[in-house]
Parts: structure tokens; C-alpha cells; sequence
């Protein structure tokens, strides 16, 4: 590739096809690629990401930041001339066996002493470290060059330098030189606070022994360097160096990947009110709610409760168009809930208003549901697949400016996963959307509110967290993370809870699997009938009961819980969407029995419900389901109330809820029987079911699991070192594993051989601890290639993964009973 092909000059003619940095298969076009293009796409990409947020350096006190880091990047791969690295990538046998493990950025320290005078003590420090660490964490690089000796009492590293030609290293000086400062310029970052330097006048000769000596020197410095960022008086270094690290690692990945510019997107209220408007229903100014028109003047970190169905969605997106005047530019925007169907249909949603490549997808399953939209509009299943890697890549390396995710997500940088530095960098000065934060157990819960504690206190992010209802100790657990007070509050007036009171309650006395025949009596009468109950055993016993009863008289009966494959699950969402969905044009009856999946997932609307006990907030969430659109009229047109049944047994929890919980809301609940649901009365409802007993024991736990995740996690989050441990144990808390039913196995190795993405459509999400259960039964064996779990239990379309058809009841009641 000739220089003038690209936007900077001068450029490095002479090493232009001499030294390379990605071989043929990793350049872009099939073609190889030269050391000074990948330089000048990885400092191109580190502009974009620094004016993403130009004042960062000062928010930090760090002012000298992006100069050190603009210089640690335009050095970071020198070490990447060396003969053997070269031979690597011209498969040149001799001199990849002379290389063998060797790390190229380690040798590209011996290159630091030609710009010292520019930088100060610690730039110079700051620079190695970014330079050491931009592939491998701390841990590896130090124990693969522990300091040795050779037969000869030589250094190992002294003989790949010493191979090292002398028309290169001298080309690589003149590069720095006559490049280095100009291509700052042409980039932008002269106004950013990147300064030029002084150069060392030529390369010292002979160059291996002083360099070793300076490898040596700066892999000391940076081992030391790494240590102390453990001391207390070292602690407000860390969220600086997080940055660091994060940027060079975005700006080297996304290089690598040939990544565009970074796409931007406008957080104005018009537009946003706009394209609203031409998706949705036309709305005007006028047309907003209170809590609306509240959101879209409130500053700073927010607090929003209204009921369901009034436009939360729209009230958190104008609050974010009011955080991007004056002087707070936003970056990013987050929108957090809590299951993968709502995430997919939100990301939808949002790409809507905001552009459909300004919005990305992050959760565990992304890959496939993007595959799912693609193919919905490609014709060829490969094509689609490979541009669905596309865009989960852009999403991993931080690209799209809106990002609907789940808060696990956002956990995943503090528990130090591989690549957490550039993961946490995108967070600086974000804003976050949480919807639906109740419907996390207290565990949980104590980890993502002090994550949003983290963030809001060093990283000048601010959060707007919306529900139908907060109870006060959660409320006092919000206030606390975002250190606000009621004027940061917003609740809807009681005439808008009053105007959105769609449902009427009705207690029965019993289990609801013993009074089916009334769900066959509406399904009947041509009513949309939703069933939800709070375990998949006894979900898949209700469908089965309701389906042979059903489906005679020509009545749809559909299944839907946690334990379909995707493929099943997307075509039963879409069926479901399609019969009751809120906006569709084709609505007809239908009886869809769930577990709580269905409480935050689907955009549905239903006639009435029959639902297991659950706490109020899981019961209120079901209720939203019902007459969402509030269309339901009485025979003489006028709008009329829902039925929504709650039964009173079990009552035990049924190893998913706290019993006393339970009991608490069925106290409240038979004592509202027979009324409307006044959801502006809920939050007093939930304070006097957590009331004694109960807010004392979830204090005490939301205390524990606090405590220890701030000092086990948070107190050791530092960069350079991702933690295995920290790895395993975030896993099997709070990601659940694929499995294979071994019904599937011949379609799964079919559907691979042709589309890896296809047959990835075929696996089951389960529990780590279910697996674990699995495994010590002996009914798990792993795929031949070692990368799959195929489990032994009965699945089908209708049903799913079916544990009853392999299991006994005993065991099934201990283990299975109790998620979705």
C-alpha cells in the first residue's frame, strides 16, 4: 500500500513492504499488511476514541495522559521489526522456530529511549506500561522473561535483537522522527495535549546490549510499577491506568479489525420526540405526561416511578437529550434491563429512533438474536452470519454509542474479565437507563448498586432508574448509590395512576393447577388468557393439561419458559407478538401459558391472567401483561377493568421466592380482593410486606453481599491483571451454560457442518448448578471436540428441555423446582 493512499504525510516509504504487522490472512483484503499502516489505523482510532471525551485527562488530574498515550501507541508494535516476529509472518520456517513464544511488545520497550526527552518520569513509565501490557496482563509477561541466562552467559533476548538489520532499525528512527509529531497534528491531538518531543539524535551502535539493558530495565520498573498500585497511597492511580490500558486496547482492536470511524449519536429531545413519532403514534410536545415533561428537564442522576404502560421508555430518552446540553457531552448511552427477549426488542426499538448501526446488542446470546433480525432480511444464511459477527465484534470493541445490555454485562468489568480496562474505559462520563431494577434478588442487587455507586463516583456517569413501584429500602439503597435526595425523584400524579388503572383483582383460595377449568372457560368465550406459574415443571404440566383440552376445539395453546432453544423460542415470542402484541394488526385469542419470563420480556397484551403467588412487584409486572393497551370496553363501550386472578396456593415459595413474601402479599391482596389494582398505592403495599422480619433480614444480607463485593472485587479492581478466580466465580454466579439435548445432537452436527450460528440456535440455556446436578447423575457427557455439554433429558418444540421424562419426581422437586 503506497503512503499517499492514505491521509497522513509524510509517510514511511522505505519499510512500507519490509516490515509488516498482520500477514496476508490478518490484513485487510487478504493482503498483508504494513508495520506503519496498522500504526496509523490504531493512532487514528485512539483520536476517536480521546474526542469522544476530550476533557478526560482533566477529570482525571491527569493532564499529560493523552500525550503519553498517543507516543506509547505510535511505539507499541516497533517491537514487531524484529527478524523473527517478521519471519512469523512470511512463514519463514527457521525464523519462527528462532522466535517460538517470544512477545513482540516487550521488545518495542528497547525503542522508549529514543523519545525520553519528551516525556517526564512518570509519562515515561506511564508509556512503558501501556506498551507492555496492550496483549498480555502482567502476570504472563513478567513469568515468560523472568531473567535468565543462556549457555554463553548472553541474555535470551540479546539474540533476536542482534539479528535486527541495521537499514531497519535506522528506518524505524527516521519513521519517529520525521512522523511522529506531524501525524499527531493531522489527527487533532496537538489541541488535545499531545506535545511533540525530542528525539534521541540516531540509534546508538551496536543496539542489542543497551537494548536488553533497557528491556530489562522498564520490565522491572513496570513489575514494581503494577505492585504498588496495591497500597492504599497508590489507590487514585488505578481508574487513570484503567484508562490507559482501555485505550490503547480499543484503538489496537478496533485497528485490527479494520474497524470504521467511531459512529456518534445525537441525544436531542426533537429528534428523539420525531422519530417516536414516525415509529410509534404521533405525539407532540402537548402530548406528554407530567413525569415526561419532568424527565425532560431533570438534571443529573434520576429516580422514576409511574405506571406501567405511561412512557417510561420515552421519559428516560428525553432525560438523556436534556444531559447532553451545556457542558456534559455524553459518549454513550446504556439501556439496561433484565431479560434477553426485552433487550432484543428494545435494541429494535432504539434502533428506530437512533440509526439501526448506532445500536448494539451485548447479553449471551446477542450473536444469535442478530443473526435472527439479519436473516429476517437476508437471503443467504451465510451472509447473514458473517455480518452478524460483524456487528457482535463492533459491539466488543465498544463501538456503537448506544448499547442495550444487562447489568451482568456491566459486572463483568468489575469481576476483571479479560479486556475489563477498555470495557470500564467506555463507561466514562455514560449514561445509564434501568428499567425493571426490582427484579433482581438482593444479591444481585447489592452488586449492581454498588457497581452504580463505582461508576457514579470515578467515572462521572449518571443514571436514570425507572418502575412501576420502588419499595422505600430499595428506594434507600438507590439514593444511597447515586447520592441523591427526593428533588432528583420523580412519580407520576395520581390522576395519571388513577387514568392508568386497567386491572381488577380477584383472590382465589387454592392452587391454580386444580381450577384450570376457569382458564378453559375464558379461552372458550374467545378471551387471550395468560397463565403464568413460577417453575417450568409445572408450567409444562399446565400446557400439557390445557393443550388436550384446547387445542380440540381449535384453540391456539402456546408454552413459554426458559428452557426452549432459541430457534423454538423466537418462533414462539413471534407467534405470541403476532396474536397479542400490543401494536400488531393481526391480534386473536390465544392462551399462552409462562413462567416470570414473561413478566418483563414481551411487549403483550392479554384479557386476563391466572397466576401463581409471587411477591407484589413480580405480580405487578404479570398484571402489566393484561389490557396494557386498556381497549378492553363493557358491552355498552365503555373501558373496563381487567380480571386479573391470583391464587393462594403454594404459598411456600416454591424454592424461587422468599415464603415471606409470600405470605405478605396474599395478606395485602385478600384484603384488596375484588378491588381495581391502584398501582400509585403499591409502594405503601410493598413497604408494609417488607415491614418487621423481612426488611431486617434483606438489610443484613443486601449489608453482607455489599461489603464483600466492594472489598473482594472493587477494592482490588486495578489494571494490568484479570483474575481467573474472579472469572469462575462471576460464571457460575451469574451466567448460565448452553447445553445440548441429546435429542438434538445429529440436527446440531448437521446445522454446523453448513452455519456455526444456525446450529448455536439449537442449545439450551440451563443453571451452572443444574449442570453440576446433571453431571453428578452421570447424565452429561461432553461433544468430541470437548466444547459442548450434551445432556440426556427429553426435548421437544412444544415443550422443551422436559427433566420429568429422564427424572424421578424426588429429584425433580429438590433440584429443578425454582427458576424460569
Amino acid at each position: 500500500m503506497n503512503g499517499d493512499e492514505w491521509p497522513a504525510q509524510p509517510w514511511p516509504e522505505e519499510l512500507e513492504t519490509v516490515l509488516l504487522a498482520k500477514s496476508a490472512g490478518k490484513g485487510q483484503g487478504g493482503e498483508p499488511e504494513s508495520l506503519a499502516c496498522h500504526t496509523w489505523l490504531v493512532l487514528s482510532r485512539l483520536a476517536d476514541f480521546i474526542k469522544l471525551r476530550p476533557s478526560l485527562t482533566e477529570q482525571l488530574g491527569q493532564p499529560g495522559l493523552w500525550h503519553c498515550l498517543y507516543w506509547a501507541a505510535f511505539l507499541h508494535d516497533f517491537g514487531k521489526a524484529l527478524p523473527g516476529f517478521q519471519g512469523v509472518l512470511r512463514s519463514d520456517v527457521a525464523l519462527r522456530e528462532h522466535w517460538a513464544r517470544n512477545r513482540h511488545e516487550l521488545f518495542s520497550l528497547a525503542f522508549l529511549e529514543w523519545i525520553n526527552a519528551g516525556l517526564s518520569d512518570d509519562e515515561r513509565l506511564w508509556a512503558a506500561a501501556a506498551i507492555i501490557s496492550h496483549h498480555r496482563d502482567r502476570a504472563e509477561i513478567v513469568s515468560l522473561y523472568a531473567a535468565t541466562e543462556d549457555l554463553d552467559g548472553h541474555d535470551p533476548l540479546e539474540k533476536h535483537l542482534i539479528l535486527l538489520p541495521a537499514e531497519h532499525l535506522a528506518g524505524l528512527h527516521r519513521w519517529l522522527v520525521t512522523c511522529g509529531w506531524p501525524w499527531a497534528q493531522a489527527l487533532g491531538l496537538a489541541e488535545r495535549g499531545v506535545r511533540p518531543v525530542q528525539f534521541t539524535a540516531a540509534p546508538e551502535t551496536p543496539f542489542a546490549p543497551g537494548a536488553v539493558a533497557r528491556i530489562r530495565r522498564w520490565l522491572d520498573y513496570y513489575d514494581d510499577f503494577v505492585d504498588r498500585l496495591g497500597r492504599r497511597k497508590y489507590a487514585q492511580l488505578a481508574v487513570p491506568l484503567l484508562v490507559l490500558r482501555g485505550m490503547l486496547l480499543n484503538a489496537d482492536h478496533s485497528a485490527s479489525a479494520h474497524a470504521p470511524d467511531l459512529p456518534r449519536a445525537q441525544f436531542a429531545a426533537q429528534d428523539i420526540l420525531d422519530a417516536i413519532s414516525t415509529q410509534e403514534k404521533q405525539i407532540t410536545w402537548d402530548d406528554l405526561h407530567d413525569h415526561q415533561e419532568d424527565a425532560r428537564q431533570k438534571e443529573g442522576s434520576t429516580l422514576l416511578i409511574a405506571p406501567t404502560g405511561s412512557g417510561k421508555t420515552e421519559a428516560a430518552l428525553l432525560w438523556a437529550a436534556h444531559q447532553a446540553q451545556g457542558g456534559y457531552r455524553p459518549p454513550r448511552l446504556f439501556y439496561t434491563l433484565p431479560y434477553q427477549a426485552s433487550m432484543n426488542a428494545m435494541q429494535a426499538r432504539l434502533q428506530g429512533i437512533f440509526g439501526r448501526d448506532k445500536v448494539g446488542l451485548q447479553h449471551g446470546r446477542a450473536l444469535l438474536a442478530l443473526y435472527r433480525q439479519l436473516m429476517e432480511r437476508e437471503d443467504d444464511p451465510k451472509q447473514a452470519a458473517r455480518l452478524a459477527s460483524w456487528i457482535k465484534n463492533l459491539n466488543d470493541l465498544n463501538y456503537p454509542p448506544v448499547r442495550v445490555f444487562s447489568p451482568y454485562q456491566m459486572l463483568k468489568g468489575m469481576y476483571r474479565l479479560k479486556g475489563y480496562e477498555a470495557q470500564l474505559t467506555d463507561y466514562h462520563n455514560a449514561l445509564f437507563i434501568f428499567d425493571e431494577i426490582h427484579a433482581y434478588e438482593v444479591k444481585r442487587l447489592a452488586l449492581i448498586l454498588k457497581s452504580i455507586e463505582y461508576l457514579r463516583r470515578y467515572y462521572n456517569a449518571r443514571f436514570f432508574i425507572m418502575s412501576a413501584t420502588f419499595p422505600t429500602i430499595i428506594k434507600s439503597w438507590l439514593r444511597e448509590a447515586l447520592a441523591i435526595g427526593d428533588r432528583a425523584e420523580i412519580i407520576a400524579t395520581p390522576s395519571l395512576f388513577t387514568a392508568f388503572q386497567r386491572h381488577q383483582l380477584h383472590v382465589t383460595e387454592g392452587d391454580l393447577l386444580d381450577h384450570l377449568s376457569l382458564v378453559e372457560k375464558d379461552a372458550r368465550a374467545g378471551k387471550s388468557v395468560l397463565v403464568v406459574v413460577n417453575t417450568v415443571k409445572r408450567a409444562q404440566s399446565v400446557y400439557n393439561t390445557l393443550s388436550k383440552s384446547l387445542e380440540a376445539d381449535s384453540i391456539t395453546v402456546e408454552l413459554l419458559h426458559g428452557r426452549f432453544n432459541l430457534r423454538d423460542r423466537l418462533e414462539k415470542e413471534k407467534l405470541v407478538q403476532n396474536c397479542t402484541g400490543s401494536r400488531s394488526d393481526n391480534r386473536r385469542s390465544i392462551v399462552l401459558v409462562a413462567t416470570q419470563v414473561v413478566e418483563v420480556s414481551l411487549d403483550i397484551d392479554l384479557e386476563t391472567i391466572y397466576t401463581d403467588p409471587a411477591p407484589l412487584e413480580a405480580l405487578v409486572q404479570r398484571f402489566g401483561r393484561i389490557n396494557r393497551r386498556r381497549a378492553m370496553k363493557d358491552e355498552a363501550g365503555n373501558p373496563m377493568f381487567a380480571p386479573v386472578h391470583v391464587f393462594t396456593l403454594p404459598d411456600d415459595g416454591q424454592k424461587i421466592y422468599d415464603p415471606r413474601l409470600i405470605a405478605g402479599t396474599l395478606v395485602v391482596l385478600q384484603r384488596e380482593n375484588g378491588k381495581p389494582v391502584d398501582e400509585s398505592a403499591v409502594g405503601a403495599w410493598l413497604d408494609e410486606i417488607y415491614a418487621g422480619e423481612v426488611e431486617t433480614a434483606w438489610r443484613d444480607e443486601f449489608t453482607k453481599y455489599a461489603e464483600e463485593f466492594e472489598q473482594g472485587v472493587l477494592g482490588q479492581l486495578r489494571p494490568f491483571q484479570s483474575d481467573p478466580a474472579l472469572e469462575d466465580l462471576f460464571y457460575e454466579a451469574f451466567e448460565s451454560v448452553d447445553v445440548l439435548p441429546i435429542s438434538l445432537e445429529n440436527n446440531y452436527c448437521d446445522a454446523r457442518e453448513d452455519n456455526f450460528i444456525a446450529a448455536k440456535e439449537l442449545l439450551v440455556s440451563i443453571r451452572w448448578n443444574q449442570l453440576g446436578w446433571l453431571k453428578r447423575k452421570g447424565w452429561v457427557r461432553k461433544s468430541e471436540d470437548g466444547k459442548l455439554y450434551i445432556v440426556e433429558a427429553h426435548y421437544d418444540s412444544r415443550s422443551g428441555l422436559d427433566f420429568e421424562r429422564h427424572f424421578n419426581d424426588a429429584e425433580e422437586d429438590a433440584v429443578w423446582d425454582w427458576g424460569t
